[in-house]
């Protein structure tokens, strides 16, 4: 068999052999390839006919019992050409059914239910950080509401006043963001290969760009404060 190199962490090495529980198969190691799991289990490659006695031997039939053996498969993996008869069309003729590669990944046990599980931490990220970044703008504005009136008191239009709070929760939110994407790829780095990780940088920037923007509208509920404060009425009030 060859193993991936999920198995090797494990101890396994080239030229051991391995004996499939009350099977008696033996299954001699002849070399490694890329780090490859199924259900988060690490696999291994074998020649057709052997996984056919492993899939279909009977736990204590005498070895002549072997050549009962079907031939048989689970599944096959096919390259199909740009033009030709269509998928469908084979099908409905031998009998099959073909699924693209992302449905065949659907089907593996508990790939869907992650997926669903990443996909709603995710949703529930996009829904926290407004809040987040709301709730924290929030508690600022009314901490520098003298400064506000202040700046009002002096001649600083509305305007004005909107555009720095705009800008400063721009960079506050986009220096969190980039600070928790450095630190995602560096937890990455960490763990390397003992858990599955993948963080293309198409989907780090995607995720980026959402949460930020989120994240600034969240701002958008301490902006009221800002434009309608009335200088004479905030002077007045700390008094």
């Amino acid at each position: 068999m060859v193993m991936s190199a999920g198995l090797a962490d494990e101890g396994v090495r080239v030229g051991d052999t391995l004996v499939i529980d009350r099977l008696g198969i033996e299954l001699r190691v002849v070399g490694t390839t890329d780090r490859s799991s199924y259900g988060h289990v690490p696999v291994a490659y074998i020649p057709l006919k052997t996984w056919q006695r492993i899939r279909f031997s009977t736990p204590g039939a005498p070895a002549s019992a072997t050549a009962a053996i079907p031939d048989q498969f689970s599944a096959l993996a096919l390259r199909t050409p740009p033009a030709g008869a269509s998928v469908a069309t084979l099908d409905a003729r031998h009998s099959t059914t073909t699924l693209t590669k992302e449905e065949a990944y659907e089907a593996a046990p508990g790939y869907t239910g992650e997926r669903v599980t990443m996909n709603s931490i995710q949703v529930f990220l996009y829904l926290i950080a407004p809040l987040v970044v709301g709730a924290f703008f929030a508690v600022w504005t009314v901490q520098r509401r003298p400064e506000l009136a202040l700046l009002r008191a002096m001649g600083a239009s509305r305007a004005r006043l909107l555009a720095h709070t705009v800008a400063q929760a721009a960079l506050v939110v986009v220096l969190g963001t980039t600070a928790g994407a450095v630190l995602a790829g560096a937890v990455g780095l960490l763990v390397g290969d003992q858990v599955p990780f993948s963080l293309p940088a198409a989907t780090l920037v995607a995720t980026m760009c959402t949460v930020a923007a989120v994240g600034l509208a969240g701002t958008a509920l301490t902006l009221r404060r800002v434009t309608r404060a009335d200088p004479m009425t905030m002077l007045g009030a700390d008094r």
